[in-house]
């Protein structure tokens, strides 16, 4: 039953031994995958104790180095570490969770107890515990750790800054101020167990770094936001990141509203996933089940224009949410939301998908301290052939979208957009002015309708989200 053949000794003298070697390792920042997996498999030795056969825990670990820089001094240093295990079981189908961020013996047994106590307060629902599969794939094949990064410490992170900053001071002499300027270090561990013998483990790391400079020109004032976020080290990309952000502050200077118009909008490749990730909720079975999805009914209908391809693809090489098993320990697999303009599935975890007398489709998401939800992998747009450039070119007018301002005009459930944006105006291919203090307005479910040309490269950050530059036919644009 145990991955590691650890055998547990129920006498006092092993549990306070194992509990030492837990809380000692603890105090000195060395918990790790082994121990993780010790504290897992305590709960399934109380579970067997207790003669209760469906159970399943989760294990995490995140880990974080944080620098702000400030007039060439580290300014603040911020170092965290969290971890949890939550514990979730089944008793005749109803459902009892509970967590715990302490891994000594003592906690994790209040934590399966709690959890066997929670149970009963349920009523029972269409879950149950999966087999384990004949074979999982390494997850290390999804190159989603970068080794080399572990190596990083606090003085090559505040070089990297400090050469940022001094890029940002010597692009343009209206800089004002740099009121966000950091860099950042990060690692998670996760650890799914359960007893009926699905193990999976999977680590993943990134390095950030954002800028943003604020500059003034005359009476007008504007900032610009550079993020980088990759899964490899480069020391010399300082200087790009603070041209880069200084270039998008620069760009939006003196910037005016337009007169209030329909008119064909351009989303770059960093606007246009922001700008669609709030409606991708449309897509969980669990939603429709809810009434909050207006796709129900509509598998197999016709929903975007036929060149539209969306793709959910939990195998992409370096992608934030790359997985080869989700949280129930269902094996995940590519899957079309949208073929050729045509919908053509529902996201499920085990219980949404059999309340239809469907299979998962292995998109069921938890973390230690919660229950089972809904939520997609990376979501994958095909990319068309188009420039950024040439994709304005295609109309003799557009509002080319380069920034995003809130999302509280936005309805996720009946597709309404209303949202303040920043960008310029295009007329035949040129920038005319740039524009900001306007408002974007529409709906998602008719943009879909009228995606006219798509961009042929992805924004290179960390992302879930390959969207490509998008040329909307039209939405009303209101100065």
């Amino acid at each position: 039953m145990f991955p590691f053949g650890i055998v547990y000794n129920i006498d006092l003298a092993g549990k306070v031994f194992c509990n030492f070697l837990i809380l000692n390792n603890r105090r000195k920042g060395k918990i790790n995958m082994l121990e993780m997996s010790q504290a897992a498999e305590q709960v399934l030795f109380l579970a067997e104790k207790k003669k209760l056969k469906d159970v399943d825990i989760v294990v995490e670990r995140n880990e974080s180095l944080d620098l702000e820089i400030q007039d060439g001094k580290v300014e603040k240093v911020e170092q965290s570490t969290s971890l949890g295990l939550g514990v979730r079981v089944l008793d005749e189908g109803r459902t009892g969770l509970a967590s715990t961020e302490r891994l000594s013996l003592e906690s994790i047994e209040i934590a399966f107890k709690n959890a066997c106590e929670n149970a009963k307060l349920h009523d029972p629902t269409e879950v149950i515990m999966l087999d384990p599969p004949k074979k999982i794939p390494d997850s290390s094949l999804l190159a989603l750790y970068n080794p080399e990064l572990e190596k990083l410490n606090s003085d090559q992170l505040a070089e990297l800054g400090f050469s940022i900053e001094d890029s940002v001071k010597a692009a343009d002499n209206r800089v004002v101020s740099i009121p966000y300027l950091g860099v950042s270090r990060g690692r998670n561990e996760y650890l799914l167990l359960s007893s009926t013998g699905v193990f999976y483990t999977q680590h993943s790391n990134e390095v950030a770094a954002w800028c943003g400079p604020l500059l003034q020109d005359g009476d007008s004032r504007k900032s610009g936001m550079k993020i980088l976020n990759r899964r490899e080290w480069d020391p010399n990309a300082g200087k790009r990141v603070g041209e880069e952000a200084v270039e998008k502050a620069v760009e939006l200077l003196n910037a005016s509203p337009i007169k209030s118009a329909k008119m064909p909008v351009v989303l770059d490749e960093y606007t246009a996933p922001d700008f669609l990730r709030m409606y991708f909720g449309a897509f969980s079975g669990e939603a429709a089940q809810r009434g909050l999805s207006r796709l129900k009914g509509k598998i197999g209908q016709k929903i975007a224009v036929p060149e539209l391809t969306l793709m959910d693809d939990p195998h992409r090489q370096g992608g934030k949410r790359s997985c080869f098993m989700d949280s129930e320990g269902f094996l995940t697999k590519q899957l079309p939301l949208i073929e050729n303009g045509i919908f053509k599935n529902f996201l499920y975890h085990v219980e949404s998908a059999r309340k239809e007398n469907k299979t998962s489709t292995g998109h069921a998401s938890r973390g230690y301290s919660g229950g089972i939800s809904t939520r997609s992998n990376n979501l994958v747009c095909t990319a068309g052939d188009y420039s950024l450039d040439q994709l304005c070119k295609l109309e003799k007018k557009c509002l080319l979208v380069t920034e995003l301002e809130g999302q509280a005009g936005c309805d996720p459930v009946s597709g309404d957009i209303s949202i303040g944006v920043q960008g310029f105006l295009i007329e035949n291919g040129r920038r005319i002015q740039p524009v900001d203090s306007v408002t974007v307005a529409g709906n998602f479910f008719d943009v879909l309708n009228n995606i006219r040309g798509y961009g042929n490269i992805y924004q290179p950050e960390l992302t879930h989200l390959f969207i490509p530059a998008l040329l909307i036919q039209e939405m009303s644009v209101s100065g």
